[in-house]
C-alpha cells in the first residue's frame, strides 16, 4: 500500500529526479519539481555505544536556479 511520503523517501541509493508528489498529488502545495537527478549516499557520521548508536549524514549538493533572484540563494 503506497504512503503519502513515498516519493519523498531518502534511503541510501535512491535517485531523486523529476516531479515529486505528496500523496499522489493530493496536496499540490507540497509538489516539488527537481531540475537535476540526485543520487542519495548516506555516510556514517559517528558510532556510539549501544544497539542504536550509529548516526549517519546525508548531504545533497544542488546548483541554484539562475532564473531566481539572488536573495533566494543566500542562506
Amino acid at each position: 500500500m503506497p504512503t503519502r511520503d513515498e516519493e519523498f523517501r531518502i534511503h541510501h541509493g535512491r535517485e531523486l529526479s523529476g516531479t515529486l508528489l505528496w500523496a499522489g498529488g493530493s496536496f499540490p502545495d507540497n509538489t516539488r519539481v527537481l531540475r537535476g537527478a540526485y543520487t542519495l549516499a548516506w555516510r556514517q557520521y559517528t558510532q556510539l555505544e549501544g544497539s542504536s548508536g550509529e548516526f549517519g549524514c546525508l548531504a545533497v549538493f544542488i546548483t541554484p536556479n539562475a532564473a531566481q533572484p539572488q536573495w533566494l540563494h543566500e542562506a
